[in-house]
């Protein structure tokens, strides 16, 4: 498939492949984890499903959509760890999510039983 083959076929998924441009925003609950040897890697939010997927519009102007757009919050207690703007001639255009870290805490500690051995 070619590079404009593919760029059609885009903007039928997402519209109706027909000027003049729209936009939408849509959420999901996906979020980021990192991997050290390629990047990252997508994860669902624990509990969510693609079905809680949700997209806004269709927006007539960007200035709209990127409105929309910062209006979304991103939570993992409401579903929500990605956000983006896409419009029917490029795909996405925009997107923030977020990131899962683990991170890694070393405590001092310790276990004493010189009392069973030394009277005090």
């Amino acid at each position: 498939m070619t590079q404009a083959e593919i760029k059609k076929l885009a903007s039928e998924i997402i519209g109706d492949g027909q000027t003049p441009n729209m936009w939408f925003v849509t959420t999901g609950p996906y979020i980021k984890i990192p991997n050290t040897d390629f990047g990252y890697h997508d994860a669902m939010i624990e509990g969510y499903t693609d079905k809680d997927t949700c997209t806004h519009g269709p927006f007539n102007d960007f200035e709209d959509a990127v409105d929309c757009f910062d209006e979304q919050e991103l939570d993992v207690n409401y579903g929500v760890g990605h956000a983006m703007i896409e419009d029917r001639e490029n795909g996405v255009v925009v997107e923030k999510w977020l990131t899962k870290r683990v991170q890694v805490v070393y405590e001092e500690d310790m276990h004493d039983d010189s009392h069973l051995f030394y009277k005090s």
